[in-house]
């Protein structure tokens, strides 16, 4: 695992400013009488909000209604032969394309699919991808950006797995790499994922255009992680989890050496990493967090577990509510809200922090040795 020194260029705790809080109330999205409302998904812009809504013995994935658009049911969930609510799982909206997952009997996580709706055309959404084989699959965790869905699937028990791009307009799957491979990130238009290149060997990340599947150098620091468990990129910032799942370091191009953001508290881990322009979101034990890398400094985004969701500079944090509440349709529900995190202010700066100065190209980099991102 590459890590780095603890030194002045670490992460510090600071109490969130009343500034952020009051952003959350103006975007807030609480669960409706009689319904668990669980919002799952938002454009890059943070004006469109797709939730789960749970109750009366069914599960619908919706667009919430905002001013001057009503609210819109794109799927509904009934009771399976076993009994229970299916589930929905990844769900991603990338600016015009809904893509998300059904697991339709909760009995059998095998049984899988995955579906897609155009949000411009309005039309009926479509099945694009189904797994009903007998082995068992793992975890998909779908991504969408710029017309293309990408996921990893499983091909057989003990085979290998396939990085599967999907182009959603065309409506043709392609298979850009097979192996021992982990679910996959994006980072832009690079489609990234951990690759096991030998027995004993420790996972290594590798990426491709997503566009046209062909090898992408990343930079250094980021083709010579081993042993991570997780790993979020968006052309510009990096962040990546320890394998067990205890500490997160980020990196921008000009710093010297990948910066120490977080530990997790004892008994605790690091969850649902995310980026959002000069934000790094993960969820603990306890609380969603959140670290701004304008001042290497870090607070909490919600009073209980949770979740959170990026797209482009935009946040969905979700979260349950607990205690008593004047709202009667909070209580024991769900309530989210949505970060611009543009229209943020800066975290007050750790006293240790010094600014990076502009990075200066180093002509020997631009990184790994070619065709490293393809083994």
């Amino acid at each position: 695992m590459l890590g780095p020194r603890l030194g002045p260029g670490d992460f510090c705790q600071v109490p969130r400013p009343d500034g952020w809080r009051a952003a959350a109330e103006q975007r807030r999205h609480p669960s409706p009488p009689g319904l668990d409302r669980r919002a799952v998904a938002l454009g890059p812009d943070g004006s469109t909000v797709f939730a789960v809504e749970t109750g009366r013995g069914r599960s619908e994935l919706v667009r919430l209604a905002t001013p001057g658009r009503p609210r819109r049911v794109i799927h509904t969930l009934d009771p399976t032969p076993s009994g229970r609510v299916a589930q929905y799982g990844s769900v991603r909206f990338d600016g015009r394309w809904l893509v998300y997952e059904v697991a339709h009997d909760a009995a059998n996580p095998d049984d899988w699919e995955i579906h897609a709706w155009d949000s411009a055309a309005d039309t009926r959404p479509f099945l694009f991808r189904r797994h009903d084989r007998t082995v068992p699959g793992p975890f998909l965790f779908v991504q969408a950006h710029g017309g293309r869905a990408a996921w990893t699937e499983g091909a057989s028990r003990g085979g290998r797995t396939a990085v599967h791009v999907y182009d959603l307009a065309a409506r043709a799957d392609s298979v850009v790499r097979t192996g021992s491979l982990s679910p996959v990130f994006l980072a832009g238009d690079t489609l990234g994922w951990r690759s096991q290149t030998g027995p004993g060997r420790p996972p290594v990340v590798r990426a491709v255009s997503l566009r046209t599947g062909e090898p992408v150098r990343l930079p250094p620091v980021i083709a010579a992680l081993r042993d991570t468990a997780h790993v979020a990129g968006d052309g510009r910032t990096w962040a990546w989890v320890s394998t067990d799942y205890q500490i997160l370091y980020a990196w921008r191009p000009g710093w010297r050496e990948p910066a120490l953001v977080a530990r997790a508290a004892e008994g605790e881990h690091i969850d649902q990493m995310e980026l959002a322009g000069d934000l790094i979101t993960w969820v603990g034990g306890r609380a969603v967090w959140a670290a701004d890398l304008r001042g290497h400094s870090r607070t909490t985004l919600t009073p209980a577990y949770g979740g959170v969701v990026a797209s482009g500079g935009s946040l969905l944090v979700t979260y349950a509510a607990a205690g008593p509440s004047k709202d009667p349709a909070q209580r024991g529900g769900t309530t989210s809200y949505v970060l611009r995190t543009p229209e943020l202010a800066a975290l007050p700066a750790c006293p240790s922090w010094r600014a990076v100065p502009p990075p200066v190209r180093d002509p020997r980099d631009p990184a790994a040795e070619p065709g490293a991102a393809t083994r």
